[in-house]
């Protein structure tokens, strides 16, 4: 079982070091917080890199664009 954080008077909180290198958190990320209905907490990395995006937007079957193809004619 982890051990317990302490949050400070300015309601700072550290992420224990294995939670921090699982999420890849670095100095500076943004964190997104949401309390479910059941009083559960869930913790979400919000910074995301380039390469963490690739493939967010196809479908099955569907044939790949190259950003080229996306640019509007002028």
């Amino acid at each position: 079982m982890p051990e317990p954080t302490t949050m400070s008077s300015k309601g700072q909180v550290t992420i224990p070091r294995d939670l921090r290198e699982r999420l890849g958190l670095q100095a500076g990320d943004k964190i997104a917080w949401s309390l479910l209905s059941n009083g559960t907490v869930v913790v979400r990395p919000k910074t995301r890199r380039l390469v963490d995006l690739v493939g967010m937007l196809t479908r099955p079957g569907q044939p790949g664009v190259t950003v080229d193809e996306m640019r509007l004619p002028e």
